[in-house]
Formats: structure tokens, C-alpha cells, sequence
């Protein structure tokens, strides 16, 4: 499932964190490539919204490729 959520992260940031279970973080990064978005179509804000939509690219990538399965339990 991980490696599905880090192939889905490639192409739609957000969603394949949402795949793996972490609803907050992954509508947290689709939200935010989204709005990275609508300021790279501004020219003038552009130099916001493009570091914004890498970092949210790397983010939702390590974020399904760092997540542990639910029914695991962990003991200390």
C-alpha cells in the first residue's frame, strides 16, 4: 500500500497520503498545492508559489513513505 500512496504522491500530491491513512497531513498538502498553484499562474506571486508546491511535493512523499501500518502496535 505504501509503495501505491508514494506512486499517487508522485502525480497528485496529498491524495496518496489520504491512501495510507493520514487524513489531517494529506488534505493539509492538497490544499496547499493548490494554492501553490493559483499563485505560479500569477506571475507576481510566483516565487511563493513555486518553493510552495515543491515543498509540499517532497512533504507528501516522505509523509506515505514513512507511515506506518495502523494495526501495528508498537511496544516500548
Amino acid at each position: 500500500m505504501k509503495a501505491l500512496a508514494i506512486i499517487i504522491n508522485i502525480f497528485f500530491p496529498g491524495i496518496g497520503t489520504l491512501i495510507v491513512g493520514k487524513i489531517g497531513e494529506g488534505v493539509a498538502q492538497f490544499i496547499l498545492v493548490i494554492i501553490g498553484m493559483i499563485l505560479c499562474a500569477t506571475v507576481i506571486f510566483s516565487f511563493i508559489g513555486i518553493p510552495l508546491v515543491l515543498a509540499m511535493w517532497v512533504w507528501s512523499i516522505v509523509s506515505a513513505a514513512t507511515s506506518r501500518p495502523k494495526n501495528q502496535n508498537f511496544r516500548d
